[in-house]
């Protein structure tokens, strides 16, 4: 019965499944004591919470799982962009690998704890959203993801708690914080930091404006 169940689930093409579609299969299959059954599919692998009410089928027909960045496109309810930490690793610049997927979005900060990883979304004003944002093409489907030069601005503009007050603050963050190397930024696109500097009018985001100029 189970691989009846894989062969209902593999026409998700996303993976990404509701309880109630969950829910219609099992009752369709004559299957009584759902909840017993959901979790019996998640002891054996079949399926993975990623959050209440919604699951990801881990398909043992199909082992092209889908991608943990299209999936943090896809776990709230509303736009997001992958940025930040995890998106400064997706371009190798800085040398750590991340595991925590780090997005955008312009609805509330949240963190997901799902069975597949840890996935966290900050909230930016809607006028600097879709600044310096892309579609990047994976294996198994595609996510909005923050160009190299909008991650930086991103880092940047969030980080609390370190004074960058300067020129020269910034440089040490970069380099010894961040651990990018300065010379990455001689080949960017300097009209996407120009941008966010006019739209977030924040002076940590001039400063590194300034920077750009120089190199």
């Amino acid at each position: 019965m189970d691989l009846l169940i894989e062969n209902k689930l593999s026409k998700y093409k996303t993976h990404i499944i509701d309880y109630a579609s969950l829910k219609s299969i099992l009752v369709n299959m004559d299957y009584e004591n759902i909840n017993d059954k959901i979790a019996n599919l998640k002891q054996k692998g079949i399926i993975k919470s990623i959050k209440k009410g919604f699951y990801i089928h881990t398909s043992l027909i199909n082992k092209n799982i889908v991608s943990k960045e299209f999936l943090s496109n896809n776990l709230l309810d509303g736009p997001s962009y992958i940025s930040l930490d995890y998106a400064l690793y997706f371009y190798g610049l800085i040398p750590e690998a991340v595991y925590e997927i780090t997005a955008i979005t312009t609805k509330r900060s949240k963190v997901f704890k799902t069975d597949i990883g840890v996935f966290s979304y900050k909230h930016i004003k809607k006028e600097l959203f879709s600044i310096g944002i892309k579609t990047e093409s994976l294996k198994n489907g595609n996510c909005l993801i923050a160009s190299k030069e909008k991650a930086i601005c991103d880092k940047i503009y969030f980080t609390k708690g370190i004074e960058l007050s300067s020129k020269s603050s910034l440089i040490e963050f970069i380099e010894n914080d961040l651990r990018i190397d300065i010379d990455e930024f001689e080949n960017f696109n300097i009209n996407i930091f120009a941008e966010y500097y006019k739209v977030s009018k924040s002076k940590k985001i001039q400063i590194l404006l300034n920077l750009i100029k120089e190199l």
